[in-house]
């Protein structure tokens, strides 16, 4: 290999744009966890079921919270990387 001239443009390292994106992970687990918490307060803060205890109330509400909270986080990070892929 001969050695290399200094003052040769070609040796330069090119440039790599860097492309930042969302991570999902984080969406979901953070969605969920917002789900799971709104919907123990509500259960909490709500009317007591007939024939059910209240932890009863606050797992069936936190799960369901988690699960459509998520969701959403899902279509907020959809949103978010479409966005990212155009910059």
């Amino acid at each position: 290999m001969p050695p290399s001239d200094p003052s040769d443009p070609t040796d330069e390292p090119t440039r790599l744009p860097v492309r930042r994106r969302p991570r999902l992970s984080r969406f979901l687990v953070v969605g969920a966890l917002v789900g799971f918490v709104v919907g123990a307060v509500i259960s909490l803060l709500g009317p007591d079921a007939p024939g059910s205890s209240a932890g009863q109330e606050v797992v069936l509400l936190g799960a369901t919270g988690a699960v459509f909270v998520g969701l959403a986080a899902a279509i907020v990070y959809l949103a978010l990387d479409r966005r990212a892929a155009r910059d």
